[in-house]
């Protein structure tokens, strides 16, 4: 595998956390950690949306910032729906600017953001991966999660369509602990 280079913008889809946020995607019922951490673990699959520039917050051209919906689960917490979005720089890989929310069935949310992290392209297979695992810290909520913090890493996998045709979420496992 070569570090990603090339102009496709589509590298990044599904991110996220990582969280991708994950990315993205994590959480636990603080309620249940009685102040403990606690270990968890999940997946989820994410679906670009939308993509475009955004000077703003992610900087002048190349740079773009892409926009994510998907589901998720983990051992801790449940099934989430999850809304991310980040910046990235499709001439070099780079992404950053990570931010994620995930939403529980009862309404509580988590939010996480995650370090800058490259995307690594197989041009023989078409698919994209993180190139190590990708820090993430979750930053909060609301309802039950209002005070929840905690941190983690996540791995994640991708196709290119602009390589093979073919369009397929993102995948994104996680692991982390939260207090």
């Amino acid at each position: 595998m070569t570090q990603r280079q090339g102009q496709s913008w589509f590298r990044l889809t599904g991110l996220l956390v990582g969280g991708v946020g994950a990315a993205l995607l994590l959480t636990a019922n603080p309620a249940a950690a009685g102040g403990k951490k606690i270990d968890y673990r999940g997946a989820a699959t994410l679906s670009l949306i939308a993509v475009g520039p955004n000077v703003a917050r992610c900087g002048a051209a190349p740079n773009l910032e892409l926009t994510f919906e998907g589901s998720g689960i983990d051992l801790a917490g449940g099934i989430t729906t999850i809304e991310s979005s980040a910046c990235q720089n499709p001439a070099t890989g780079q992404v950053f600017d990570l931010e994620a929310t995930d939403t529980y069935a009862g309404g509580d949310t988590i939010s996480l953001s995650a370090d800058t992290f490259f995307l690594e392209f197989n041009p023989e297979t078409c698919a994209s991966g993180n190139t190590q695992s990708v820090r993430f810290e979750i930053d909060g909520g609301t309802g039950i999660y209002a005070n929840i913090e905690g941190d983690g890493k996540f791995e994640m996998a991708l196709n290119d369509p602009n390589c093979n045709g073919q369009f397929t979420p993102a995948y994104v496992w996680f692991k982390g602990k939260l207090h």
